[in-house]
């Protein structure tokens, strides 16, 4: 099963949870809450918001 990676920046513990859960909402090492862990491993696995192959060429066109 794939996981997805997060650091906790108060511990600097690595935090694994299977995609489909939730980024947790405490560490489960320390109990910092959710503000202090990120994502690691290059996050999602789809193009996301502001991803898209037209991502800033709406406004290229108006600088010319």
């Amino acid at each position: 099963m794939e996981m997805k990676k997060f650091l906790c920046s108060k511990c600097q513990k690595v935090i694994e949870v299977p995609y489909g859960v939730p980024k947790p909402e405490t560490c489960p090492y320390c109990g910092a809450p959710a503000t202090f862990i990120h994502r690691i491993d290059g996050g999602g696995r789809g193009l996301g918001r502001g991803r898209g192959a037209r991502c800033g060429l709406r406004m290229m066109g108006r600088d010319e």
